[in-house]
């Protein structure tokens, strides 16, 4: 069985998994459930005086959602890796449901960490904040099977989201609010995009009258609740803080950045339900400024500035009220 020795790809290979998981003996079970080996087995790779063998290396890059090319050294200062998983949302194989699955399990490590930060960027409901509503959540799954599987797309009443992954943004979300601290900076026309995407699914047939009014019902509530959060600063769920700021100019794309101690790791949306991640410092830290950046161009409608807060909350409804 082929083993790695060399010295910098093992050194590069345990800071990886380290940085993913700091606690010793949480990483020693991990690596006994991914390799079926004993904990002593485990702790003598750990400590170097036995080598991982290749297929442990990729076990384990698999699992944990490591960069074989950024290991070996394959990149240069201009050229950062991304990776980008696409699993299918609502027919998932299994395979699918362990890309779902290991994505939450990094979010809920993350929330163990002591100081805990993220901020997002978006022009579109974020990802840890549309599971609350339902039906809200089934408009973002038939929206993403639309353009996943154009050639035989469903209608909204078709699309039915399995259980499994409904728990598994479900799960996302409560693990987000356990985020220390949180910042959102929300696109000025957040809703507009949302009501011109349903009144183009209605007027092509794909969506009826009485599922644009229960869609419109939750937008309303993801307003109130968005309100709330603005109004305190907290989420409801935990008490932990949270600033959401309104962007002054469009936003072209959505950016998320988690950082915790020795963690940080950066999110680039696309294909709607997906994101190229990235744990590169490089990029991790154009991500950061990218979002500061926008803060400059951004009003702060969180616990003061009530009229702004108000207005722009005010506007938002005034937007769904015309669908």
């Amino acid at each position: 069985m082929t083993t790695i020795h060399n010295d910098k790809i093992y050194e590069a290979l345990l800071t990886q998994i380290r940085h993913r998981i700091p606690q010793n003996a949480k990483l020693v079970n991990k690596l006994v459930n991914i390799l079926f080996i004993e904990k002593e087995a485990v702790y003598r790779r750990l400590r170097g005086e036995v080598p991982f063998t290749f297929h442990e290396i990729v076990t384990i890059t698999k699992h944990m959602s490591i960069s074989l090319d950024a290991i070996i050294g394959i990149e240069s200062q201009k050229s950062r890796l991304l990776q980008m998983r696409l699993p299918d949302f609502l027919n998932p194989k299994k395979n699918d449901m362990t890309m779902i699955e290991n994505l939450i399990e990094t979010v809920g490590r993350i929330t163990e960490y002591d100081n805990t930060e993220m901020a997002v960027l978006t022009n579109i409901v974020p990802q840890d904040i549309f599971p609350k509503f339902d039906m809200l959540t089934k408009y973002v799954f038939f929206k993403w099977q639309y353009h996943y599987n154009s050639s035989q797309a469903l209608s909204f009443r078709e699309v039915i989201p399995p259980d499994s992954v409904i728990h598994a943004f479900k799960t996302q979300y409560t693990y987000c609010k356990r985020i220390k601290k949180s910042s959102y900076v929300f696109d000025n026309q957040l809703c507009r995009y949302i009501v011109d995407d349903i009144n183009y699914f209605r007027s092509i047939r794909m969506i009826d009258e009485e599922e644009v009014m229960r869609v419109k019902e939750d937008i309303f509530r993801l307003l109130d609740y968005l309100e709330q959060v603005a109004t305190f600063g907290v989420f409801e769920e935990t008490g932990n803080k949270v600033s959401i700021y309104v962007s002054d100019v469009d936003i072209t794309n959505s950016y998320t950045y988690v950082k915790g101690d020795n963690f940080n790791v950066c999110l680039l949306k696309a294909f709607f339900l997906t994101s190229a991640t990235s744990m590169d410092e490089m990029i991790f830290e154009k991500t950061k400024n990218w979002i500061t950046a926008t803060l400059k161009l951004s009003t702060l409608i969180t616990v003061a500035n009530e009229r702004h807060r108000v207005h722009y909350f005010e506007k938002q409804r005034e937007i769904v009220r015309s669908l």
